[in-house]
């Protein structure tokens, strides 16, 4: 019975109706008492008077009681429909759990143990059939009183029930998605009952345990395809990895010869400058030799600088940048994402992101550099992890977020000095938009900006 039906009917709502039909007859007995007070002698006066306020008391009385039920019926109404909105609130959670949130029934590590598990699952499945465990029949059934006619039909039922049974099965098992596991499984069970009522004359029947290898077999197809996902995944993570290594690895090297070149330079340049000046005698081009001199030394040191970043950046696995990046034109406004790179120069990393797969360049909205890039990424893929596009795989980093939040929890736990851009300038994007319009509207539009 609906929450509603129980609340609102019917005891509670048979009480509220003969309260009112109660006070509806103490009023008409009031208007005729009120009347017989006109007509009758003065000596009765007091005594109908009397009468009167009694009923009259009476009367406030039902309409006390009619006012108390009806504050209890709107008191039950409202939480019959507070109740409603719990009911719908836990079936969409059941919902949710019952075909897009899988529990896996065999954890296993590997897509190469989910194969060896299915083909151990069919042998036996096979085993089965052989020693006709399968499935069994009366076989003492009789056909024109031959036991074995009678033996050879019940045996051809048996084919005929486990090859039905099989096609549906293999069906399920063949075509398994995400969204289908359990479809496949009521459609195993379906067929397991039909194929057994159709044998039931005969006493032909599917075993309990066949039913459940065919239904080990639905589960483990389908937890097999997740597991090669998954690794298929993590190999083009790891690609992906290895790649941003060795472009790494490629620009310390073209950095360190930078540094090696520009460091013979600057050592031949300062030997000219010591012999000149020992053998210069002006004072004033001494002056300006030793200027020179100093600025090329201040050079040296800015490369030794440079060269022992670099150490640092070589050594440190962790160190590297994690930038937030949209773009408006393939994406859409207030989406994000928030990745890292291990780059000397991130924005490289950030440019081949803009690549031909999407249509417009990436903007920038903050690059934070970090000793521990891969912890401020995880912590900011965690923080907005409500938000995230792609929710099966996680390295689809593309989030939907407010970006002065994102600036918030960076300042607050990371980095207060960072510069964070809130506007996307998306120019190739707005401006093909502008392209779009009409020509008239583009002239207006300039006019107007004109006058302004």
């Amino acid at each position: 019975m609906p929450l509603s039906d129980y609340w609102n009917g019917p005891a509670h709502r048979q009480r509220a109706d003969d309260l009112a039909r109660q006070l509806v007859d103490f009023q008409v007995r009031y208007a005729e008492l009120e009347t017989l007070s006109k007509v009758v002698g003065a000596m009765e006066v007091a005594e109908v008077r009397g009468l009167i306020e009694q009923e009259k008391g009476k009367l406030a009385a039902v309409r006390q009681q009619t006012h108390s039920a009806e504050r209890e019926v709107a008191a039950l109404a409202q939480r019959s429909a507070e109740l409603k909105g719990e009911i719908l609130v836990w079936e969409e959670v059941l919902l949710l759990e019952s075909f897009a949130l899988y529990q896996p029934k065999f954890k296993l590590t590997s897509s190469q143990e989910y194969k060896s598990r299915l083909d151990s699952v069919r042998d036996r499945q096979k085993a089965m059939i052989k020693s006709a465990e399968a499935a069994t029949g009366n076989m003492d059934w009789t056909v024109n009183d031959s036991q074995a006619q009678g033996r050879k039909l019940v045996n051809d039922m048996i084919k005929l029930v486990i090859r039905s049974f099989n096609n549906e099965a293999d069906s399920c098992v063949d075509n398994v998605k995400f969204d289908n596991v359990e479809l496949g499984e009521k459609r195993i069970l379906k067929s397991f009952e039909a194929c057994n009522r159709l044998g039931k004359i005969m006493s032909v029947e599917i075993s309990r345990r066949y039913l459940n290898l065919k239904l080990d077999e639905l589960h483990l197809a389908h937890e097999f395809q997740i597991k090669k996902q998954e690794e298929k995944e993590e190999a083009k993570r790891a690609r992906e990895e290895l790649r941003e290594q060795q472009k790494l690895e490629q620009e310390i090297r073209a950095a360190r010869e930078k540094i090696a070149k520009e460091r013979k330079h600057f050592t031949a340049a300062m030997r000219d400058l010591q012999a000149r000046l020992d053998k210069t005698e002006s004072e004033e081009e001494r002056a300006t030799l030793l200027t020179k001199l100093a600025e090329v030394e201040a050079s040296c040191a800015e490369l030794e600088s440079a060269e022992k970043l670099i150490d640092y950046r070589e050594q440190n696995a962790k160190a590297g940048y994690v930038y937030v990046i949209s773009n408006v034109g393939a994406f859409g406004e207030g989406v994000f994402k928030i990745g890292m790179t291990r780059r000397l120069e991130p924005m490289d990393r950030v440019d081949e992101l803009g690549d031909a797969s999407v249509p417009f360049w990436f903007d920038v909205h903050a690059m934070v550099f970090s000793n521990n890039a891969p912890a401020l990424e995880a912590k900011l893929h965690e923080r907005f992890a409500a938000g995230r596009l792609n929710k099966v795989n996680g390295r689809k980093e593309f989030f939907r977020a407010d970006i002065a939040e994102i600036e918030s929890v960076i300042r607050e736990n990371y980095d207060a000095a960072v510069e964070v851009a809130h506007e996307a300038p998306a120019e190739q994007y707005r401006e093909s938009l502008r392209m779009a319009l009409p020509k008239s509207e583009i002239l207006q539009a300039e006019r107007v900006v004109a006058q302004s």
